[in-house]
């Protein structure tokens, strides 16, 4: 009886180290686990420092360090403007400088990163996941300096897009949510359609031949040609009236920041030049008149023959641009026949 009871305690003793030995193991591994990733994660950022991104990707890294995604942090403008945010640091610097999104969360609020935030929004967040891998459209040729995961996201990126620029919280850099009721999302269209059109090009030092891929430029609101794109202007005549007809041809509300203004300048003037009536329309958030997507706005005018119909619009990119600075999105002139 006693050595049963001593070969009992054994068994059970025996039994409680292989527990203790397990769980050991099991958080051991764990822990090795975090700080193999964020090893990785430390190698990636040292690697985008040191230049590895440019010198594998340099067609690429052409045009993302032209891009306001690069000049996110350092621009002046916005370093001006978030000094006026009381809470900068959770509404506004995280999308300025965030991780990267495939770790902290496609569609969540980003959080703002500790290092290189200088670099603004880099290769590293819209790119790297958790392994320290670089995810991507299809066709990513191979390389022997990080592995490459395909995935469908990057062919219509909207939600990718939408993690910083489609934050309900954060509404003065919320595109996508007047996008995503648009015609143009009804149609499959994506943010990249127009923000990054295709191009042919070498994708990597790696390459044999050129393929197809999408601009890393997002032009916006800094692009003069966008800007020129973004919106119409007509005037039609019918019964002793005029009709200018501003149209957004946007995907989203115009302007699409609540800092932005257009100016809508309209003149009626007599045959001679006399100037008749002049007004101005400021469209803003400010003004709570923004243009939804493919929304037409009708100014009209009582006119004779003769009489000139004049409109302008112009992009005021801040509240403190000046006027000089203020760029030329459309104007037309028509005489009244």
């Amino acid at each position: 009886m006693r050595y049963t009871v001593i070969l009992q305690r054994c068994v059970l003793g025996f039994c409680v180290s292989l527990l203790g030995l397990g769980i050991l193991m099991f958080f051991g591994n764990s822990i090795s686990d975090v700080e193999s990733d964020e090893n990785q994660h430390q190698e990636m950022y040292q690697a985008f420092k040191d230049g590895r991104c440019k010198s594998c990707h340099p067609a690429i890294w052409r045009e993302w360090e032209k891009s306001m995604h690069a000049q996110a942090w350092v621009d002046e403008i916005y370093q001006e403007a978030a000094k006026q945010i009381a809470n900068r640091e959770k509404s506004c610097d995280p999308c300025h400088a965030p991780e990267p999104i495939l770790v902290t969360g496609i569609g969540k609020m980003p959080k703002l990163r500790s290092v290189q935030q200088e670099s603004g929004v880099s290769c590293l967040v819209c790119h790297l996941d958790k392994d320290g891998a670089m995810q991507g459209p299809p066709a990513s040729a191979e390389t022997n300096f990080h592995a490459n995961v395909t995935n469908s996201i990057y062919q219509s990126p909207t939600k990718l897009c939408a993690t910083c620029h489609g934050q309900p919280s954060v509404p003065e850099h919320d595109q996508v949510s007047s996008f995503l009721e648009s015609r143009f999302a009804a149609e499959k269209k994506s943010c990249a359609t127009c923000h990054m059109p295709v191009v042919n090009r070498l994708q990597s030092t790696a390459s044999y031949e050129s393929i197809k891929g999408r601009k890393h430029t997002w032009q916006g609101s800094r692009s003069v040609t966008q800007l020129k794109n973004a919106a119409t202007l007509k005037i039609e005549f019918a019964d002793k009236k005029a009709t200018v007809v501003l149209q957004n041809k946007a995907g989203h509300l115009l302007p699409g920041g609540t800092l932005r203004i257009i100016v809508l300048d309209l003149t009626h003037l007599a045959p001679d030049g006399t100037q008749h009536e002049k007004k101005q329309v400021l469209i803003s958030e400010k003004a709570k008149n923004r243009l939804k997507p493919d929304e037409k706005r009708t100014f009209v005018f009582d006119v004779n023959s003769g009489d000139t119909l004049k409109a302008a619009l112009r992009y005021q990119l801040t509240p403190k641009t000046p006027e000089s600075e203020w760029v030329q999105m459309g104007e037309i002139s028509k005489i009244v026949p």
